[in-house]
């Protein structure tokens, strides 16, 4: 007879555990699949096989290079050890077997289960096999999805592979523990998040420092820190110690296809490892990310940046510029149809209202000597501000004269060199109070080393307050209303 024959044998971690991996194994099948060529005469002319692969893939490689041989008329016979190695789909068994072969000239036959297409009273039974083999499949499908379950509600890590920042326990299976590599990595994203740099910013110093990402931990080449990796680790509550898992999966055992799922059939199991944030870290970080901010060129978010906020509407407050000068207004201000007037404050008079707030709860709770310090500190201030003012009225009044002996120059009432004498010391005092309050500008300005140690910076001021609310100046009213919600 001597027909080309191709035997095909497939080998799944399922097929090992339900009948044993000596039974099952491509080298027994492969043994069995040339006896029984032999005994009937037929010239094997290929061989395939799939280690570790499911009978419901449909992408087996050996699979799909079986099947294009049959298709180009490349053997006569199709010869398996039973029909569940071909494949368990009941839908496959009708495609190919019981359609396409016959068109193709190709004969399938199954040694153990005695399938075989040449036999026409042979088709019930192997529909009847089709159907079990995709039974099997679903109740399989099915034990697995409940053992998985079991293990995430257990708070058990199921994952091939652990998360960025951890890696698997090789004491205690299904649980994390933190990988030194790379746990400091994701400390420092938090923290440089929370002392207000950018996402972009902080890619791009994990980049200048050549620190692998995630991906690349993971094998793949050239691939670089972006915006999107740190806004994903940030995002990422497995880092406060609670374990999310069940995020993706598939609507069927037929297809491997991962889609989303809604957060309310997620996994999630508290203080299943050690966390590498804290919680307080933690929901400074959410809030944060929570309010939509600006970085400034240089990557760095500006003091109040995601805390401030319109009393009367609650829109953020959002930052613009006039002649130099950095305004904040509500974001709602000059909405179509607006209902709210529009809080509106400049950057400068925000900073000096929560700082004249904070001194106010420090001068209550700090001890009775650094009181008495600040109250000196407080004194000091006071009079240069005075100094300083009396000191801007004094030019003003040198101007003045200046004008008046121009004018009296002018006009004859005083001799020239006289004029020019007077000119010249006016200008010289002028000078040294200019001088003077250069100097008394600067030493305003400088932070207090004893209780106001430059506060309003954007990491200080999240951690000190939680949210900032910005009200409207009536007429009459000196100052725009601040109210500071504080996180003690």
């Amino acid at each position: 007879m001597n027909e080309r024959t191709a035997i095909y044998c497939r080998l799944s971690e399922e097929d090992q555990v339900k009948d044993g991996a000596e039974s099952q194994s491509i080298q027994n099948q492969k043994q069995l699949l040339r006896q029984y060529a032999e005994i009937h005469g037929w010239n094997i002319v290929a061989e395939f096989s799939d280690d570790d692969y499911a009978g419901a893939d449909r992408s087996r490689p050996a699979f799909c290079a079986l099947l294009e041989g049959a298709e180009k008329r490349l053997y006569d016979i199709i010869l398996c050890k039973t029909q569940s190695r071909f494949t368990r789909e009941m839908e496959l068994v009708e495609h190919y077997i019981h359609d396409c072969f016959p068109r193709w000239g190709v004969r399938f036959v199954s040694v153990v289960d005695h399938a075989d297409t040449a036999v026409r009273e042979n088709k019930k039974a192997r529909q009847i096999n089709g159907l079990i083999n995709e039974w099997y499949l679903e109740d399989l499908s099915d034990n697995i999805r409940a053992v998985l379950t079991s293990r995430r509600k257990s708070g058990l890590h199921i994952g091939s592979t652990a998360l960025y920042g951890y890696q698997k326990d090789p004491e205690k299976r299904g649980h994390l523990i933190p990988d030194s590599q790379t746990a400091w990595v994701v400390r420092q994203i938090f923290i440089w998040f929370l002392e207000g740099e950018s996402q972009r910013a902080i890619a791009q110093k994990l980049n200048a420092q050549s620190i692998p990402c995630p991906a690349a931990c993971k094998g793949r080449q050239d691939c670089i820190w972006s915006a999107g990796a740190v806004r994903t680790i940030l995002h990422n509550e497995m880092y406060r110690g609670c374990l999310v898992q069940g995020r993706y999966g598939s609507e069927s055992y037929k297809t491997r296809k991962n889609t989303a799922r809604p957060k309310e059939q997620w996994y999630r199991v508290e203080n299943t490892h050690e966390a590498l944030v804290s919680e307080e870290q933690w929901k400074m970080v959410q809030q944060k990310l929570g309010v939509h901010t600006h970085p400034s060129r240089a990557g760095q978010l500006g003091v109040f940046a995601g805390l401030v906020f319109c009393h009367m509407c609650g829109a953020p407050l959002c930052v613009t510029s006039t002649r130099g000068k950095k305004y904040l207004q509500c974001a709602a201000r000059h909405a179509e149809k607006a209902v709210c007037k529009g809080a509106f404050i400049s950057e400068q008079a925000l900073a000096e209202a929560i700082e004249s707030q904070v001194r106010q709860f420090l001068a209550e709770y700090l001890p009775p000597e650094k009181q008495a310090l600040l109250r000196e500190a407080e004194k000091q201030h006071d009079g240069m501000e005075i100094v300083y003012k009396q000191s801007e009225k004094q030019i003003e009044q040198y101007n003045k004269s200046v004008q008046m002996l121009y004018l009296d120059r002018a006009a004859g009432c005083i001799p020239e060199d006289t004029a020019q004498r007077i000119l010249q010391q006016l200008i010289r005092q002028k000078t040294q109070l200019e001088n003077q309050m250069q100097a008394l500008k600067a030493k305003k300005q400088e932070p207090h080393d004893i209780v106001w140690d430059g506060i309003l910076n954007h990491a200080q001021a999240s951690q000190l307050i939680q949210r900032i609310e910005v009200g409207w100046r009536d007429k009459g009213e000196s100052q725009v209303p601040v109210h500071v919600f504080w996180r003690f």
